[in-house]
C-alpha cells in the first residue's frame, strides 16, 4: 500500500525521489519475499537484528496489494518485468485462495487450516469489510480487473465478478427481516454467510447441527429455528418462518 501511495504521489506531484523510494522497496520485496515455487513470504525482516530469518507464508492481503503495486509500477515505469511480476502474484493469490465453489478469496490458504488452531485462526475466513487497510476481497479484485483490463484474459474478469458477487442475497435478507420481525424476550438471531457456517466458529450446539445441512454445502439461503436443544427443518421461505416462530413464541 505503501509502494502504491508513493508511486501515485510521484506521478501526481512530480516528486522523482519518491518515485526511486517506492521502486527501490518494492524491488526488495520481489527479491526477498517473492518465490515462485513457494509464493510470497509475509515478513522479509525483523525490527530485532538478532531475530531469525525464516519463510512466513503470505496472506491474501499480502498477494493483492503486490499484485496491485506491481501494476502500478509498471504504469510508472513501462517496465514490463514489473507487470509480468503482478500476473504471477495474481495467478498464485488464485490458485491458493480462491473459492473455486462458491467465489471470493479465503484469507489464508488451505493447507494451513489444520496448522492454525488458536480460536478463531482456524477459521478461513473471506474479508469484506475495510478495518482499517482495505480488505483483502475487494482488493484482490481491484487487481484482477486491473490485469484484465491489460490482458484481455477472461479468467481475471471472471473470477473479479465471482469475488463481487460473494455475499448476502435477496433471499437471506428477506429470511433475516421475518426471523427479526416478531418480539420474544428469549430470541436470538444468528445471521451467518457461508464461510461463517462452519464447526470451528460456531458454539457447540450449532456445530453440531448447522455444517451438517445440505443446504449450507449447496449454498443455499434458509433458516432453522431452534429451541431447548432441538432444531426444527430448515426452511427458505419467508412466510413459512414468520408462520413457525409465530407457532414457537405461542408454545406450539
Amino acid at each position: 500500500m505503501c509502494v502504491s501511495a508513493y508511486l501515485q504521489a510521484a506521478q501526481v506531484l512530480g516528486l522523482d525521489e519518491a518515485r526511486k523510494f517506492a521502486l527501490r522497496s518494492l524491488d526488495r520485496i520481489l527479491s526477498e519475499a517473492w518465490d515462485k515455487g513457494r509464493g510470497l513470504a509475509h515478513v522479509i525482516a525483523y525490527a530485532d537484528p538478532k531475530a531469525g530469518i525464516r519463510f512466513v507464508r503470505g496472506m491474501l492481503d499480502d498477494y493483492a496489494f503486490t499484485a496491485l503495486a506491481c501494476i502500478d509500477a509498471y504504469e510508472v515505469t513501462g517496465a514490463m518485468s514489473y507487470f509480468k511480476f503482478a500476473q504471477e502474484v495474481a495467478d498464485e493469490m488464485i490458485r491458493h485462495f480462491g473459492d473455486s465453489t462458491s467465489g471470493g478469496f479465503f484469507d489464508t490458504e488451505a493447507s494451513l487450516g489444520e496448522k492454525l488452531q488458536l480460536g478463531a485462526l482456524s477459521a478461513r475466513r473471506k474479508p469484506f469489510q475495510d478495518a482499517p487497510t482495505p480488505a483483502g476481497n475487494p482488493s484482490a479484485a481491484i487487481a484482477l480487473l486491473r490485469l484484465h483490463a491489460y490482458t484481455n484474459d477472461a479468467k481475471y474478469r471472471d473470477k473479479a465478478e465471482d469475488t463481487l458477487e460473494v455475499g448476502e442475497d435477496a433471499a437471506a435478507e428477506a429470511l433475516l427481516q421475518a426471523a427479526s420481525a416478531p418480539f420474544a424476550v428469549n430470541k436470538s438471531v444468528v445471521h451467518l454467510t457461508d464461510s461463517e457456517a462452519v464447526a470451528q466458529n460456531l458454539p457447540a450446539v450449532l456445530a453440531e447441527t448447522v455444517p451438517n445441512l445440505p443446504a449450507p454445502k449447496e449454498k443455499k439461503s434458509f433458516a432453522m429455528v431452534c429451541t431447548n436443544f432441538s432444531c426444527r427443518p430448515p426452511v427458505a421461505n419467508p412466510e413459512e418462518l414468520s408462520s413457525l416462530l409465530r407457532a414457537v413464541i405461542a408454545g406450539k
